[in-house]
């Protein structure tokens, strides 16, 4: 199974919705945690409880990887 990175969504007041993961209890982090894609997770995303951050992640990472140029 792959793997999502997972930020909670924000309430109408702009702070993180609580959201806990179903193994161990504990809330979602506001900056977002890798979790293994369950079909609990893509109801949360579905819900709009979180967001799929995945994208984002992967994208920051490559630029941050040693020994790449940036492009102009």
């Amino acid at each position: 199974m792959s793997n999502l990175f997972l930020k909670p969504s924000k309430d109408g007041e702009g702070k993180p919705v609580l959201v806990r993961d179903p193994i161990d209890m504990k809330p979602l982090d506001s900056g977002g945690e890798w979790k293994e894609a369950s079909t609990y997770w893509r109801r949360r995303i579905r819900d709009g409880d979180v967001l799929d951050a995945t994208a984002e992640k992967v994208k920051l990472a490559k630029k941050e990887e040693p020994g790449h140029a940036p492009r102009p």
